[in-house]
């Protein structure tokens, strides 16, 4: 499966669904009439595109945007959210991740805040992790994880939780610095007066 196939599979099933359960339906039953070698791929370039956002700077902008509710194990799920955005909001986001502030979803989000966000509105994405796998099990009834070790991949959360440099996530001052547009939309400004 090469890149252009991946994203317009994630650009497809975001057209023709009306919520993340109904997309991650599409997704599996739509990669699971591909070849073996394709479903891997997909897979295989999930998580190329998770670890382009597996940083510490990343993190701290979730976390932000989650009002302090980001766990590691949500990280990764608001990494798939931030897939699930499409290839163009990765590619800026992944360059700078302040970047998030320029996001409709996430302009949104902030104007509500987090506290009155209902459980379907948090910009996270469980599902899109489990697609690959249930699709190559529904295709070949073998195991994906068995496949990939065999191709010699290494998932991006066994690589490690994140790269980069580290700070204090609850520093205000941490947070305007780094993510100063982000930190604005959220509030910050008005917090640190």
């Amino acid at each position: 499966m090469d890149l252009d196939v991946f994203w317009a599979l994630l650009d497809q099933s975001a057209s023709a669904s009306s919520d993340q359960h109904e997309r991650r339906v599409w997704l599996t039953s739509r990669l699971a009439l591909l070849p073996p070698g394709d479903i891997c791929g997909f897979e295989t370039l999930l998580g190329a595109s998770r670890g382009r956002v597996n940083t510490f700077a990343h993190w701290h902008a979730a976390y932000l945007l989650c009002d302090g509710m980001c766990s590691a194990d949500r990280f990764v799920e608001f990494q798939s959210w931030l897939i699930g955005l499409g290839r163009s909001v990765l590619a800026s986001v992944a360059a700078f991740p302040d970047a998030l502030a320029d996001v409709p979803a996430v302009r949104t989000l902030l104007a509500v805040g987090a506290p009155s966000w209902p459980e379907s509105a948090w910009p996270l994405w469980e599902g899109l992790s489990g697609v690959a796998r249930e699709a190559f099990f529904i295709a070949t009834g073998r195991s994906l994880d068995n496949a990939l070790a065999i191709l010699g991949h290494v998932p991006v959360a066994d690589a490690g939780l994140f790269t980069g440099e580290v700070w204090d996530l609850d520093s205000p001052a941490e947070a305007a610095l780094r993510l100063p547009r982000l930190w604005e939309l959220s509030g910050g400004l008005e917090d640190a007066a």
